[in-house]
């Protein structure tokens, strides 16, 4: 049986990652008032990096403890912890 994952230090999600890593990301492979869907949107970093970028934004989350972080998040009041 293998150890358990430890926490990397991400407050919102266990694979959460940082906006500004993922905003470069959307820039090059969306253009402007294009849709980014993110079926695994778990704290919703890549739909954040998205609306920030000016594009179209569609996240499913399947966890209902992130969906609401998400959810939370992307009216601005996760925005501090993003």
């Amino acid at each position: 049986m293998r150890p358990p994952v430890s926490n990397t230090g991400n407050r919102l999600h266990p694979t959460q990652k940082p906006v500004q890593a993922l905003r470069p990301l959307v820039e090059s492979f969306c253009k402007p008032g294009a849709l980014v869907l993110d079926p695994f949107a778990g704290s919703g970093s890549t739909l954040a990096a998205a609306r920030d970028a000016g594009r179209n934004w569609l996240g499913i989350e399947l966890d209902k403890t992130h969906f609401a972080t998400a959810s939370r998040r992307l009216q601005g009041e996760g925005a501090a912890a993003a």
